[in-house]
């Protein structure tokens, strides 16, 4: 079965505005181009700094006051994100396209609940009663294996690893077109990790969502994704299905990144590569 394409990225370029006021010479993103079909797992890699949160934060119009966007086109569903007006672009954030931070401290409301956020959210995406909304709330952090008291804590009295589960359960019970996770793993431990990834693959198995998943961890995004693009100072420098780029990379750039991985039969005297 053909599968539609869901969002696509054309040539997009985005500058920052330095604490003059002055875009900078270079690009944050230069002219990236990406396509994201329904039911598909796109992951997003590179170092730290090669725009990879910047892309995700452009298509879900939340970048900074300092990021503009000075070219390219952004279509979500056939319809330019770009030029949408802010009350519909709102209207579509959360509910058409998900979006999971790396900042989960700074993701909660600190003076209220876990559970009141929750209720909240799914109140005002999807017009659920308070009731109704706790349980749909209680039955994805149970998903997400965090314990039945979180409900009735405050995002201060969790741990990392708990917020960041906590806001995975929100982005889930929302059931999203799209879900762009920004390193949704990076405070997990490793059980942790595989049942997050478990659970980002029923998401898409049973609502057929189309998943970006931004990770520096290309041993995650081998398990779980279908594509992968390689971002290199804000430009896309390889694109291609998981197995063919991991395997046979053709750009020196993806070629270091895998150097860079260590494995428990190399010889521990050799240098790791360097990007």
């Amino acid at each position: 079965m053909t599968q539609k394409k869901l969002l696509a990225i054309d040539r997009l370029t985005v500058r920052y505005k330095t604490e003059f006021f002055t875009p900078l010479k270079t690009p944050c993103l230069d002219s990236v181009s990406l396509v994201v079909e329904e039911g598909q797992i796109l992951g997003l890699v590179g170092e730290s700094g090669c725009g990879k949160t910047t892309l995700a934060k452009a298509v879900i119009g939340l970048l900074p006051a300092a990021g503009e966007v000075v070219g390219g086109a952004v279509h979500f569903c056939g319809q330019s994100l770009l030029e949408m007006g802010k009350s519909s672009l709102k209207a579509i954030q959360g509910r058409e396209i998900g979006m999971i931070t790396q900042e989960s401290l700074s993701s909660l409301n600190p003076v209220r609940k876990v559970g009141s956020q929750f209720a909240r959210l799914l109140d005002e995406k999807l017009g659920m009663r308070k009731a109704d909304a706790l349980k749909t709330a209680a039955d994805f952090l149970e998903r997400m294996n965090c314990p039945p008291d979180v409900l009735n804590r405050y995002p201060f009295q969790l741990s990392g690893g708990q917020r960041q589960r906590a806001l995975i359960a929100m982005a889930f019970a929302l059931r999203p077109k799209l879900l762009i996770t920004d390193e949704p793993t990076t405070a997990l431990d490793v059980l942790s990790q595989a049942q997050v990834l478990r659970e980002i693959k029923k998401l898409r198995d049973e609502y057929n969502t189309a998943i970006v998943l931004i990770s520096h961890n290309l041993g995650v995004v081998s398990q779980i994704c279908d594509d992968i693009a390689v971002m290199h100072r804000g430009a896309v420098v390889e694109y291609g299905k998981t197995g063919t780029v991991l395997r046979e990379p053709s750009h020196s750039y993806t070629r270091g990144l895998l150097g860079c991985i260590p494995h428990l039969s190399c010889d521990r005297n050799k240098r790791l590569t360097v990007c």
